[in-house]
């Protein structure tokens, strides 16, 4: 479970904005989780039940809609990014100090979303934390452009 003090960590947010994104990121995050997992496990099972290989799969296929060990890989990629973004040990880069990025979280809703399937449910919580991440790297990079040009 997030803290306002590790979503504050990051140095660039208000104490208000830290304790809406913390409130709106505890909400969302254990539907973020189960969509997650369910889709991981869907694809797993698919795999096994149509015995699937990637080594079945022309090489110009490898990475494509069509290849499901990578869309399994991705998904977990993504549950690990969560889990890191909750804990504050998430690092954007190999050299960047671990914490609650909100560029990078809104970047891991976002694929979360794209997840998603309609009979997915509980994804309001979802969709307005990825609103109020977009508001915040919308103004980030405001800010960055105007530095830049100033």
């Amino acid at each position: 479970m997030t803290t306002v003090a590790t979503v504050r960590d990051s140095g660039r947010l208000d104490d208000t904005t830290a304790t809406d994104i913390t409130e709106l990121w505890n909400a969302a995050y254990p539907t973020m989780r189960t969509i997650l997992t369910a889709s991981i496990n869907g694809l797993r099972d698919r795999i096994r039940v149509e015995d699937w290989k990637q080594s079945d799969l022309p090489k110009s296929a490898w990475g494509s809609g069509r290849d499901l060990g990578a869309k399994v890989a991705r998904l977990e990629g993504v549950r690990r990014q969560l889990g890191q973004l909750d804990r504050g040990t998430y690092k954007g880069c190999t050299r960047s100090p671990g914490g609650f990025h909100p560029r990078y979280a809104y970047w891991a809703v976002r694929d979360v979303l794209a997840a998603t399937s309609i009979n997915d449910r509980n994804l309001a919580d979802v969709y307005v934390l990825a609103a109020k991440l977009s508001r915040v790297s919308d103004d980030w990079h405001r800010e960055a452009v105007s530095r830049t040009t100033a």
